[in-house]
């Protein structure tokens, strides 16, 4: 046996070679299989993905609108706050600043108009 692969290694060889570039040229050259159906499929259902992000998104950007009206028309009410909280102070500086020119009968009769005791 060894004599005989010795003698016509060549030949063996060509051989080989021969089936293999056939195998190779019949793999490149075969029809590729249709797949269009599956790829149609496929495209559909990325579609459809696409669509239910892009609803998601309206949503989300409609929730968006609406928190920052709220924020909005909180600012508003912690503005009108700060204004009410100065007035009410400026009204207390200048009280204290009548009490301290007060006598004891005058802040008696004071707190007496005020309170109503």
């Amino acid at each position: 046996m060894k004599n005989f692969l010795v003698k016509y290694y060549k030949e063996i060889l060509l051989v080989v070679l021969t089936l293999l570039l056939t195998i190779i040229l019949i793999k490149i050259f075969k029809p590729i299989e249709d797949r269009s159906e599956l790829l149609k499929y496929k495209l559909d259902q990325l579609d459809q993905n696409i669509n239910k992000v892009k609803n998601l998104q309206i949503q989300l950007n409609d929730s968006i609108t609406s928190y920052k009206k709220d924020i909005e028309k909180i600012d508003e009410n912690i503005l009108k706050i700060k204004n009410e909280k100065t007035t009410v102070n400026n009204y207390y500086e200048q009280k204290k600043d009548q009490i301290k020119g007060m006598d004891k009968k005058e802040i008696d009769s004071s707190f007496k108009q005020r309170y109503k005791y």
